[in-house]
């Protein structure tokens, strides 16, 4: 696969969460969700409660948040390092469940630090709170885009 890097320059992604499995009711329905549909709800709904605290306790929102991640790095988040996306399609439509694996070649490795199967890893909720609750947030890009 290619690098996973946007125009200006910036890997994706920026952090994990649990992507498989999430039981979800759908129009009355029980549901398993996997993959990203499963995981930036999860990671929004941390930053959402944040907000919440944020403003209860008379501060703003947290704003863009990316430069406060990378900022904060390790302090918020498990570093995943073992593991891979080479088999990440898992398959419950039927009676069994089934994972797709797309080959040896194809898909990245976790790795210590950033990596693009799992960014800087996965957050830790308390630490990740405790820290955006002290934290002044940024209020425009330190990226200046190319023009």
């Amino acid at each position: 696969p290619g690098v996973p890097l946007t125009s200006y320059g910036r890997g994706f992604p920026d952090v994990s969460a649990l992507g498989n499995s999430y039981p979800v009711i759908v129009g009355g329905q029980l549901h398993l969700l996997s993959g990203t549909s499963a995981s930036s709800p999860v990671v929004a709904g941390m930053v959402s409660l944040i907000n919440s605290a944020r403003i209860a306790a008379g501060k703003s929102p947290v704003g863009w948040l990316n430069p406060a991640l990378y900022y904060l790095n390790s302090t918020i988040t498990v570093d995943i390092t073992v593991g891979s996306n080479k088999c990440s399609a898992v398959d419950c439509s039927g009676a069994v469940c089934s994972v797709n694996c797309c080959g040896s070649g194809v898909g990245y490795s976790a790795a210590p630090g950033w990596d693009p199967v799992t960014g800087l890893g996965v957050l830790d909720f308390e630490k990740f709170k405790a820290a955006m609750m002290g934290f002044t947030t940024p209020t425009a890009s330190p990226i200046t885009p190319p023009s």
